[in-house]
């Protein structure tokens, strides 16, 4: 009986060898990928929506590959838990109140310091730049993955007794503050400033116990504040409110790569189909809170100035925290981009 050629025996095992990597390629790739995904907001609001928006993208482009399960309305977690499960890796992905992130970097609550950037347009640019880039590439040390940023809108101050339109208006009102920041942003405008959670704030209103809050404006309007408050002031840039997509840094890094630049590309889309519904939106969510029938009012630039003088103490206090060479290149590349 004939033998086989030694170069048949090698073309037999090459095959085989094509098959077990194709076999191994192929059986790798069935395994499906699940993504868990959270958020404190409800299904209707901004992060709530963006969350099941994501989902329903990825599960149809990728659905052979990775299943997203979201989970709104803090199921899971609440505030400040759902950034530690993120970081313990109980979670993978998560859109979080940009401000909770201020206790893992002093640095980040630059972002709110009162009238800082003159609308959302130049914010954007300054954190989609270098800048903002040196701040949140910080953020793989606390084992999470800085992913997209939108603006929530104009901060509303609201309450039932009177407009808001200089800081001595403010005096002798308790109002909702929005953090810590917040809470002093409002004492120095002259109210005192009171810590409620988000679910409770409404029937502290309805009893009194809060004369007013201070809060982004598409939240205002989705939690039906202005069916129990009367006066509304458009506070423009008095805060820069933001909402950002995380990742934790272990899960994002330990994606196949192709995976992960596919679902990059759909987080990329998702942020910027945001950031200009939000633009578009922003006014008309005032006019929706002025056809409830609240009274709107919006800051002249003398009042602004006012305001500014009144919070000058915010930037005295929280200056050091965030470091004062910090801020005046935030500063200065401002300038630059407003020339």
């Amino acid at each position: 009986m004939k033998r086989p050629s030694l170069k048949r025996k090698g073309w037999v095992i090459c095959a085989l060898l094509a098959l077990i990597i194709v076999f191994s390629v192929t059986k790798s790739h069935a395994k499906k990928i699940t993504i868990k995904l959270t958020t404190i907001q409800m299904p209707k609001q901004q992060m709530g929506k963006a969350c099941l928006k994501f989902g329903k993208t990825v599960n149809s482009k990728l659905g052979d590959r990775v299943k997203v399960k979201v989970y709104p309305s803090a199921q899971l977690y609440r505030s400040k838990e759902e950034i530690e499960a993120l970081m313990r890796n109980e979670i993978d992905m998560s859109f979080v109140i940009g401000s909770k992130l201020e206790v893992l970097d002093p640095s980040l609550q630059a972002f709110k310091l009162p009238f800082l950037f003159p609308d959302v347009k130049t914010a954007y640019a300054l954190i989609d730049g270098e800048i903002g880039s040196k701040l949140f590439a910080k953020l793989p040390g606390q084992g999470l993955q800085f992913l997209g940023l939108v603006n929530a809108g104009n901060v509303v101050l609201s309450n039932s007794k009177r407009p808001l339109l200089m800081p001595d208006d403010f005096k002798g009102l308790k109002m909702r503050s929005f953090g810590r920041m917040g809470k002093d942003t409002l004492e120095a405008l002259g109210a005192q400033a009171v810590v409620t959670a988000s679910s409770e704030t409404f029937s502290a209103l309805q009893q009194g116990v809060i004369d007013g809050l201070a809060t982004p404006n598409s939240v205002y309007l989705k939690r039906k504040y202005e069916t129990i408050q009367k006066y509304v002031t458009d506070g423009g840039m008095i805060n820069f409110t933001n909402i950002v997509l995380l990742a934790n840094n272990d899960f994002w890094k330990g994606l196949p790569d192709d995976l992960r630049v596919e679902i990059k590309k759909v987080v990329d889309d998702l942020i910027s189909e945001m950031r200009r519904e939000m633009d578009e939106k922003n006014q008309q969510i005032f006019n929706k809170i002025r056809e409830a029938g609240n009274e709107v009012h919006t800051l002249t630039p003398e009042q602004v100035v006012s305001w500014k003088k009144a919070l000058q103490s915010v930037y005295d206090k929280y200056g050091p925290e965030i470091g004062l060479p910090l801020i005046e290149k935030m500063k200065k590349k401002i300038a630059e981009l407003n020339s």
